[in-house]
């Protein structure tokens, strides 16, 4: 899928299960990413004869944008891809859809990466499911991390790479991780359970925290006009705040 001039792979979440545990896993994740979405191409554009099926790794790379594919006929990449197209077909397959960048595919398709920048792939690609087409979304740690770990709901057992995220030391390395590096907007402090967060730049091209902050303020005095001893307290805290910054 095409937003402006980026291409974006849009896949299941459940193909990068293992992503976590090495840059060998790492690389089977991703191959089978290249692989799910080539195939998507494939029903969209070509299975039906609007391509001539000899010109199917041409199709591929064009829609893909890649220089070049590893199957040369659409035979050969049916037979090396008949489990996961039997697991995961466009027409059939309901569960949680991931999308990412070509750009940052091929990044982590190409450069070795770290544990931790693996996870925070990982943690990059549960929020933006999170997100989904809203500016922003509340959230919490365990949430994110089960998200993470392609899993739709909050679960118990996780894989011991991912349930470490659930420790604060990691979670709060976690949380920087992706304001640096993904440049995730996050907003919290001590009134709130968990966490917001939103993908909108500001005008500097950063992650607007303070936008971000703001829309939380407005939640909050919503619910306080509904409830007159939240508005009570909200005022009484902002009068306190403002006898500190004059004393």
């Amino acid at each position: 899928m095409k937003k402006g001039d980026d291409l974006f792979y849009n896949f299941p979440a459940a193909l990068m299960y293992g992503f976590w545990e090495s840059e060998e896993q790492k690389t089977c994740c991703l191959d089978n990413v290249l692989n799910y979405c080539a195939y998507d191409v494939w029903c969209r554009k070509g299975r039906r004869g609007q391509v001539d099926v000899n010109d199917f790794q041409k199709l591929i790379c064009k829609e893909l944008h890649l220089s070049k594919f590893d199957y040369e006929s659409k035979n050969s990449f049916y037979g090396a891809t008949t489990e996961l197209r039997s697991k995961f077909d466009p027409y059939d397959y309901n569960g949680l859809y991931w999308s990412i960048s070509a750009k940052m595919f091929f990044d982590f398709y190409e450069n070795e990466k770290t544990a931790e920048e693996r996870a925070g792939l990982l943690a990059y690609l549960a929020t933006k499911s999170i997100l989904g087409p809203r500016g922003y979304a509340k959230t919490n740690k365990f949430f994110l991390t089960s998200r993470m770990a392609c899993n739709l709901k909050n679960q118990k057992d996780l894989p011991a790479e991912i349930a470490k995220y659930r420790k604060r030391y990691h979670f709060d390395k976690l949380k920087i991780m992706l304001y640096t590096a993904f440049n995730v907007a996050i907003y919290s402090d001590k009134t709130l359970r968990g966490f917001y967060v939103s993908l909108r730049k500001d005008s500097n091209g950063k992650p607007d925290i303070l936008w971000l902050s703001q829309q939380v303020e407005t939640i909050r005095n919503e619910r306080a006009e509904a409830d007159p001893l939240k508005m009570a307290l909200l005022e009484a805290r902002s009068k306190i705040q403002h006898l500190k910054n004059n004393t």
